[in-house]
């Protein structure tokens, strides 16, 4: 049973195909407000790479009102099929969390993926739009974490509120000592996140029993993970991975 899973992110969309739990093909595409139709004959060009069949379900997460509908209308109208949405009421998750509906999906998706991957508790770093920080205890109860601006959000206010500070390519600087602007900038921005990386988990792992495993993610995770001085598990295709565990329990639950 093949799975179309779909990350839609602020500003990436991440697409996978799944065979029985295996990510078999990954794909990333720049979010836009798409139609159905927009998104199908992107979608149609990238399947017919990885297999001459149709996949026979689909799940996703969007943190985008418009792509949400875009993706079921495609699905119906295209695929034949009714894709799971994953929400607090679809993740097969407990939370523990103030408002249950404020949590973005990517976010439940990465504790899910966390459990599948890996041992627990856990604590997920998404390094994307924003950088997010999600904790999952030993029970695999979801209890919260933290939101901040992303590496690319934070460089993209900082040059669009100080005059004098022009756009500098993000690419990490051979110290923190920056010697002209530019550097500076890299230095703050870059390993700045590398420090707020370090201490949010820190005082995260405070709230679970044990050591919890490190998972990052997203497009960052491999700079800035790579650079903590905690010892993350880096997994680009953790979200979709959390996305399809998602959709194959309630695939299990309707079989029941």
């Amino acid at each position: 049973m093949s799975r179309l899973v779909l990350d839609v992110g602020n500003t990436r969309t991440s697409v996978g195909l799944f065979n029985g739990g295996q990510l078999e093909s990954q794909w990333r595409i720049t979010t836009a407000h798409w139609t159905a139709d927009d998104l199908w004959v992107i979608l149609r060009t990238l399947l017919a790479e990885a297999t001459p069949e149709l996949p026979d379900s689909a799940a996703y997460a969007s943190v985008v009102p418009q792509v949400r509908h875009s993706v079921r209308n495609l699905c119906r109208r295209y695929l034949g099929i009714e894709p799971l949405e994953v929400t607090p009421e679809t993740a097969g998750i407990q939370i523990n969390y103030k408002y249950p509906h404020e949590l973005g999906a990517d976010r439940l998706a990465n504790a899910a993926g966390a459990a599948v991957r890996g041992t627990l508790p856990a604590i997920v770093a998404d390094f994307g739009t924003a950088t997010t920080y999600d904790v999952v205890d030993l029970d695999g109860v979801y209890l919260g974490g933290a939101i901040a601006p992303g590496v690319g959000t934070a460089a993209a206010e900082l040059f669009k509120k100080a005059e004098r500070v022009n756009p500098v390519d993000l690419e990490f600087p051979p110290s923190a000592l920056g010697r002209d602007t530019g550097e500076a900038v890299r230095s703050g921005v870059l390993l700045g996140a590398v420090g707020a990386t370090d201490y949010i988990i820190t005082h995260l792992s405070e709230f679970v029993d044990g050591d919890p495993v490190l998972w990052a993610t997203g497009g960052w995770a491999e700079g800035i993970a790579g650079r903590c001085i905690h010892d993350l598990k880096i997994c680009p295709e953790l979200t979709l991975v959390g996305i399809d565990s998602i959709g194959a329990r309630a695939e299990r639950r309707g079989m029941e």
